[in-house]
């Protein structure tokens, strides 16, 4: 059971000083005559030293989020209103060229899988070092090996001079992990995109893998968006959580007012689906029905279908969200009522 002492309480960072400003996003992916919305009026921000979690069933929208921070959208997927802003500049317009050299030097990235990060043909060595000297093209190759098992050392990968002539395969699926971290710290990035970092592996490696993550949030006052379906990790390492449910934001605010107050029907369903550790329930809580399909998605509040507290007002008008308690929340039950 994670205790009070995890949770951290954060206020959103004020745009004109976040790390990571997003507003009004829309993803599109155009077919035929029409274009499907993929991701609808999304907005946050991310303040430096801070781990946004960013949660929802599969389908939410949550790694389509970081493709396109990240410049990575997969044809024909594109971003079609919004503004993205990193550190005050604008950056969802530049060419791709001005993209490509953001990624690694200024934004960073951990996906789920180490194996499909790693290329097992080189060393760990060898790709941490080619990396540091393309986003430094200044360092000799000794300051770049240097610095190379410097990262390896901070990541707690031990004995890091020996560990950097080996390959991926030589590492355990957690070393491999931290490996990739110490990657998307070789170009000093402000702001870290982890994409589910800890799915593929054991819950005692995910607990230090998350520990990690936090350590260097905290240390180098990185600005961490941390991807998950899981409210377990949100609860332990995030300071916010942003709740995204059929592309859109349902629900934004400090861990602690999210996970024991719930204010969106969806939010409280994912809370009341994990298991609780003090006793054994006869049946765990679920949400019932599914995620609509993209293209497939229900008028007015995209939820009402699966919620047992839904009105008329709920399947006609689109809520956006608005304050609620101590959070924000798109929900007409804080919007005065769901009869309309």
């Amino acid at each position: 059971m994670t205790s009070a002492s995890a949770f951290a309480t954060a206020r959103p960072p004020e745009p004109a000083t976040a790390v990571l400003d997003v507003r009004g996003l829309r993803i599109e992916f155009p077919i035929r005559a029409k274009a499907l919305v993929a991701i609808d009026a999304v907005s946050f921000s991310i303040g430096r030293g801070e781990i946004l979690g960013v949660v929802g069933e599969s389908g939410a929208g949550k790694s389509l989020t970081g493709s396109a921070l990240i410049g990575l959208l997969e044809a024909p997927g594109r971003i079609a209103a919004g503004t993205i802003h990193l550190a005050g500049e604008r950056i969802d317009n530049l060419p791709e060229k001005e993209q490509r050299r953001l990624r690694g030097k200024r934004i960073g990235a951990i996906f789920q899988d180490p194996l499909t990060s790693l290329d097992p043909l080189f060393t760990v060595g060898r790709q941490l070092t080619e990396t540091i000297r393309t986003h430094f093209p200044a360092m000799s190759s000794a300051q770049a090996r240097q610095r190379a098992i410097e990262l390896l050392a901070e990541v707690g990968i031990a004995d890091p001079s020996t560990r950097f002539n080996q390959y991926p395969h030589q590492f355990s699926g957690g070393m491999r992990q931290r490996i990739v971290i110490a990657l998307a710290l070789a170009g000093e990035p402000e702001l870290i995109i982890a994409d589910e970092p800890t799915t593929a592996l054991d819950v005692s490696i995910q607990a230090q893998i998350l520990a990690l993550l936090k350590r260097l949030a905290r240390t180098r006052d990185t600005a961490i968006m941390l991807v998950t379906h899981d409210m377990g990790v949100i609860a332990e390492v995030a300071d916010r959580v942003a709740v995204m449910y059929a592309g859109r934001l349902v629900e934004i605010g400090p861990v602690e007012d999210v996970v024991r107050r719930a204010n969106h029907p969806y939010t409280a369903g994912l809370m009341a689906s994990i298991p609780p550790l003090s006793r054994q329930p006869e049946r765990l809580a679920q949400i019932s029905g599914s995620m609509p399909r993209l293209g497939s998605w229900p008028t007015g509040c995209t939820f009402h279908p699966r919620c047992t507290k839904a009105g008329p007002r709920c399947r006609t008008e689109t809520p956006v969200l608005k304050p609620a308690g101590d959070t924000e929340a798109s929900c007409f039950l804080h919007q005065g009522g769901v009869e309309g």
